[in-house]
């Protein structure tokens, strides 16, 4: 059995998290960092960066703290840069960063769709293709990218939400296809509504009932169902799954 657990292991691997400085980035950075990960976490936000970059050397781990916008290749192509001179090698890569706005399609701006767009899919996309090099040289690695069920089901005033994370469980497709010879595993995580401290407001009273009535295991996501699956999609546990997107959602796609 102590084998297999074994598997599950990270200490000695290096992992990127973007978006880390609240939500469900905060959360899987933490999560990953529990199980030994060294972690570089990265945001636009360097105080709450700092933050987060506490609590996990608060737990004896390490952390360091990058601060880069996504949707600036320059940016991604300094966090190379930092990665190798600091570690020399990168294992594991969660694409988290995201923007989005909750309108119907008739009221986003053309502004809106570009920072959703150039955040959610483009950015992710350059940051798969810039840091996954690293990985491509040591020929291993873990990308998980984020999507969400609404990859797959809609709801109103999400629709280029949707189409961001439907295109984001796509690419992961085809990333995974493209670079499997060179022994990278990409991978897709989309959880549903998820009971993070930044959410807390908007998940309350009817929404929430909604919600749940979509959910057949009667309850939203929490932070550990998401750190698990990461840790899971981040291991050698999980060397022969590429490709996927992995639905963290109590059965609301399944539920049509």
């Amino acid at each position: 059995m102590n084998g297999y657990l074994s598997k599950f292991e990270l200490s000695g691997k290096v992992a990127v998290v973007t978006g880390a400085s609240e939500g469900i980035g905060r959360d899987l950075a933490i999560g990953l960092s529990s199980v030994g990960a060294d972690m570089i976490i990265s945001s636009r936000n360097e105080q709450k960066l700092r933050e987060v970059a506490s609590e996990i050397t608060n737990m004896g781990r390490r952390a360091e703290i990058f601060v880069a916008d996504v949707t600036k290749q320059e940016n991604i192509e300094d966090l190379k840069r930092y990665i190798l001179d600091r570690y020399g090698k990168l294992d594991i890569l969660v694409n988290n960063a995201g923007f989005t706005v909750n309108k119907m399609a008739w009221d986003i701006t053309d502004n809106e769709w570009d920072l959703m767009v150039d955040t959610g899919l483009k950015g992710l996309f350059f940051c798969c293709q810039i840091l996954g090099s690293i990985m491509r040289a040591q020929n291993y690695g873990k990308i998980i990218n984020l999507s969400s069920t609404f990859c797959r089901s809609l709801v109103p005033g999400r629709s280029v939400y949707a189409a961001v994370k439907a295109g984001v469980s796509h690419l992961t497709e085809a990333l995974a296809v493209e670079w499997a010879p060179h022994g990278i595993r990409v991978n897709a995580l989309a959880p549903t509504a998820t009971k993070t401290p930044s959410r807390a407001q908007a998940l309350q009273g009817d929404i929430l009932n909604y919600l749940l009535s979509r959910i057949p295991l009667g309850r939203l996501a929490e932070p550990d169902d998401l750190i698990c699956t990461a840790i899971f999609l981040s291991s050698a546990a999980s060397d022969f799954i590429t490709g996927q997107t992995l639905f963290v959602d109590g059965g609301w796609v399944a539920k049509g």
